[in-house]
């Protein structure tokens, strides 16, 4: 019959395709797990290395975990800092989740014509029980732009993985910092002192009596007011990690600073030292102690901090006269 001839046609169109598009390609479409860049459970990664060149990017797990435990993450080479939970997480995920698109050569003659000569990138993955996966090669993007040429070092094969890999682990050591200013929960201060070239205020809070100001007045402070300093600090985030030490701290002048804010709770005592810089795309200079780590913070952060005692000083109610 008719339609039995044109459904025998088009199986037979169909099937010249996909076996054009095989030759092009010269690959092999992948399944989905089986085929995944790094098989490991999410939990069970310790460690993450990415090597560029001689440089490389180490972050660690940090802390003796249970198995349901997800926990934190420190950077350890190139230098030693907590970790960006959001973006270790990302690119864990990423790896973890990724997988081989497709086979492009089982044995290329040219590894330069992918990039893959002098790679871009290795990426290793090592787990709790101190196996290591095999590593990951990066090269070219591929001419879709949304794929990259990749391999195993032990293996000739190239295929593609999606580009998110890439994208996702070509950052610099400081992409990888938590940005975090300095760690506090404002609900658990009961002490502030403000000094440098403002003037000294001392600002307590008691059980029963809320907020005081002991110093330059004596006077009720206004708890709106100092929460929102506190919360302020808590969300800045750092624009640029600049330097490290004590000569760092006097280089940019952070040895004589604008603004000390000297943050107590019930067992901590935390400092945070603030130094406007002369150039405005700068922004701030800043300071947490404990710590040595000199970092920049946007332009505005200084200036929108409460100043003066009038400031944090409550507001008397106002009375009106009836006429």
């Amino acid at each position: 019959m008719r339609w039995q001839s044109l459904g025998l046609l088009a199986f037979i169109l169909a099937a010249l395709g996909a076996a054009y598009y095989a030759l092009e390609t010269k690959g092999t479409l992948f399944g989905s797990d089986t085929n995944r860049l790094f098989q490991a459970d999410e939990k069970d990664v310790e460690k993450i290395t990415i090597t560029r060149g001689e440089a490389r990017i180490v972050l660690k797990r940090e802390g003796n975990l249970s198995a349901d435990q997800a926990g934190g993450w420190r950077l350890i080479e190139p230098v030693q800092a907590t970790a960006d939970a959001s973006e270790t997480t990302s690119l864990l995920r990423t790896l973890l989740e990724s997988t081989e698109e497709r086979r492009i050569e089982e044995a290329p003659s040219r590894l330069a014509d992918y990039g893959l000569e002098r790679p871009s990138l290795q990426l290793s993955v090592t787990l709790k029980n101190q196996k290591t996966l095999p590593a990951l090669l990066l090269g070219d993007l591929n001419p879709n732009g949304r794929s990259v040429y990749a391999k195993r070092p032990d293996q000739p094969a190239v295929f593609l993985a999606t580009v998110i890999v890439r994208v996702r682990a070509d950052r610099t050591p400081d992409d990888f910092r938590d940005k975090t200013l300095l760690a506090l929960e404002p609900n658990q201060v009961t002490q502030v002192e403000l000094a440098g070239t403002r003037q000294p205020i001392s600002l307590s809070q008691t059980a029963g009596k809320g907020w005081e100001m002991s110093k330059p007045i004596k006077a009720r402070a206004d708890a709106a007011v100092i929460g929102r300093l506190l919360w302020k600090i808590k969300d800045a985030r750092v624009t640029a990690f600049v330097g490290s030490g004590a000569d760092a701290k006097r280089k940019y002048g952070l040895d004589r600073p604008d603004l000390i804010v000297e943050i107590k709770d019930a067992g901590n005592v935390k400092r945070l030292l603030l130094k406007k810089a002369a150039d405005p795309q700068v922004g701030v200079y800043a300071m947490a102690e404990p710590g040595e780590d000199v970092v920049t913070l946007d332009a505005a952060f200084l200036d929108s901090l409460p100043n003066g005692p009038d400031a944090f000083k409550q507001a008397t109610p106002s009375t009106s006269s009836s006429l």
